[in-house]
């Protein structure tokens, strides 16, 4: 079997950092919170709903208190007074007691901006939206413009489900400037994008944070209707919102517009969270995630999500989202709106059925605090699959190739080949005390293959470098973690495909249907035989990955795998021999698609005709 290079070699110097790491105390003080939580039955449908909104109190020492009021069901409002626990990681991942559901936690975030999250770990069939902003001591006031999504589920059902995105901004007289609603709404024109004209709405606003906006209207009677209380956060970047009328469901998040806005407004590492419900899909499509989006200006964003979707199991996604941006700020990323503010800082997403008349979603992220540390320092936020780089929260798996960033990780550069040593050039890296094979290292960057035999939930991290040991650093490990590596080493665009004769497949020479194809990926897990921790794959018999089933989309059209194997040259690299589709859906560059049991990958592009 001829080799294939490894791609992932220095390929990302890690940004600037000016920040400690996280824990309890990071979380502190004040916030104000909006959390929508909505029951589906078998069939996908709404059966119920739970919902919260006040003021959540934490105490930096991992306790919360909180006071607000609640909606159940279809019914009136009631005080909600609790309290509960937390914990906040190096990263910034953030557990939390749930304030509308005993018994499970939100799987969190904790942002300069917001904390946000969903549960996604329970087996059940509930489906929520957590968001919290810190709160003003005083001097708050609504100003604006805010670019402003709206999910509603009115009376704890689907029959009106309805999302939009708006231009919010206070004005003299207390009444909100005249703008256009744009959005859509189940039983208003089957779900076609509709406009609503918002004049002379009254709005109040508290130097605390705390006021409330009334759109006229009963609360289900157009696109954006009824009233709401309304939060400002305390540095005026985002507002948060909801309604406590009877049976009201609805999450109101905007983020302050910029101004001389492009592309490259959305630059830097963003915790993220959404809501997505569709009932149009068969069967109903409805999605609770947490998650990190990495964007770098370019057009593209980078998405690592932990979704619980109905009908599956908690599954991990990795995946590129295409977006473009104007001088405001707003725009599109791939079937949603988009629109990225404060500076930079946040950003809200909405499906108002331009593209998708039958989904209604929200997402919301803010900027990861930035870390750094003294000594030999990891980033917790920086543990990567050195093949899509998704960001962080992309579980580690038994057998992959990840890169490490950090500062002081090594004296100087140093690189070696196969089979991979566990010590290079005085360093070391341990996972769950199992040592590594070590491919690269450099003072910001270590290239090492996962020991092949680690089992998760999580797996603690250290480096040591000529004897000093790193901080470390916990991640969350899954049985697979695919990634393809991409020509450019970019993580996205062509991915690295050969022909049965081992020339590349590209623009100069596509692949064609019924051909079948040798791609190269890593975080495919466990292989039998399983080599030792830094080898190749066997050649007689070849170590054949364990997971099952797999699947590879071109274009959303199965191909059919022959051979998963781990390279019989390169530690960490993973070979899929797989044969095209007879009849593919289309020619050009069409997405190509990993599927393990636990995880869904959709970064990189094969070239047809």
């Amino acid at each position: 079997m001829r080799c294939f290079p490894v791609w992932g070699t220095g390929l990302l110097i890690a940004a600037a950092v000016s920040a400690q790491t996280l824990n309890n105390q990071s979380l502190n003080g004040k916030y104000y919170f909006r959390q929508v939580s909505i029951l589906v039955d078998a069939a996908g449908s709404v059966r119920d709903a739970h919902s919260g909104l006040g003021t959540i109190t934490f105490d930096g020492a991992g306790h919360y208190s909180l006071t607000g009021q609640r909606v159940d069901g279809a019914t009136a409002a009631v005080p909600l007074s609790i309290s509960g626990a937390y914990s906040v990681d190096s990263a910034g991942f953030t557990l939390l007691d749930n304030p509308v559901r005993s018994g499970v936690q939100i799987n969190a975030r904790l942002g300069t901006e917001a904390l946000v999250g969903a549960v996604t770990e329970a087996a059940d069939g509930n489906f929520d939206l957590f968001v919290a902003i810190p709160a003003p001591s005083s001097g708050a006031a609504l100003g604006g413009p805010y670019w402003t999504a709206t999910l509603e589920f009115p009376g704890a059902t689907a029959t009106g489900a309805r999302s939009t995105l708006f231009s919010l901004s206070g004005a003299a007289g207390n009444h909100l400037a005249d703008s256009s609603v744009t959005g859509h709404a189940a039983n208003m024109s089957g779900g076609s994008p509709l406009t609503q004209q918002l004049t002379s709405i009254p709005y109040a606003m508290g130097g605390d944070g705390v006021g409330s906006v009334s759109f006229g209207g009963a609360y289900t009677a157009q696109l954006l209707s009824g009233n709401r209380t309304l939060y400002v956060s305390a540095s005026g970047n985002v507002i948060l919102g909801g309604s406590t009328e009877i049976g009201s469901h609805d999450i109101l998040v905007g983020v302050k517009a910029i101004s001389g806005g492009s592309n490259a407004s959305w630059n830097g590492d963003f915790w993220g969270a959404g809501l997505r419900y569709s009932p149009g899909d068969n069967p109903a499509d409805i999605e609770g995630y947490s998650g990190a989006i990495a964007a770098r200006g370019s057009g593209k964003a980078y998405w690592t999500r932990r979704i619980k979707a109905a009908g599956f199991a908690t599954y991990d996604f990795t995946g590129i989202n295409n977006y473009a941006l104007g001088a405001d700020g707003s725009g599109t990323a791939e079937l949603l709106r988009l629109a990225v503010g404060g500076g930079g800082k946040v950003l809200v997403g909405s499906e108002t059925g331009d593209f998708e008349p039958g989904a209604y979603e929200i997402y919301v992220g803010a900027l990861m605090a930035p870390l750094s540390g003294t000594g030999v320092f990891l980033n917790p936020q920086k543990i990567l699959n050195a093949a899509g780089f998704g960001p962080a929260g992309n579980p580690i798996s038994p057998g992959e190739f990840v890169a490490l960033q950090g500062t002081g990780l090594a004296r100087s550069d140093q690189q070696t080949s196969p089979p991979y040593p566990n010590l290079l050039n005085g360093v070391s890296v341990l996972i769950n005390n199992k040592p590594c094979g070590m491919e690269f290292v450099s003072a910001t960057q270590i290239n090492c293959v996962v020991p092949y035999s680690l089992q998760g939930p999580t797996a603690t991290i250290v480096v040591t470098n000529g004897g000093a040991n790193s901080n470390p650093v916990t991640v969350p490990v899954a049985p697979t973690a695919p990634a393809m590596f991409a020509l450019d080493q970019s993580g996205s665009g062509t991915g690295a495909v050969l022909h049965a004769d081992f020339s590349l497949v590209n623009a100069a020479k596509p692949a064609v249907a019924g051909e079948t194809v040798q791609l190269f990926l890593t975080g495919m897990g466990a292989v039998n035989p399983t080599p030792a921790d830094g080898a190749a794959g066997s050649v007689n018999p070849l170590s054949s990955t364990t997971a099952s089933p797999i699947a590879v989309l071109v274009g959303g059209a199965p191909a059919a795998v022959q051979i998963s194997i781990l390279h019989t040259v390169y530690p960490g690299l993973y070979q899929m021999n797989v044969k095209l589709p007879s009849s593919l859906p289309g020619s050009g560059t069409l997405p190509l698609a990993i599927e393990t049991p636990n995880a869904f990958h959709d970064q990189v592009d094969i070239v047809v005709r």
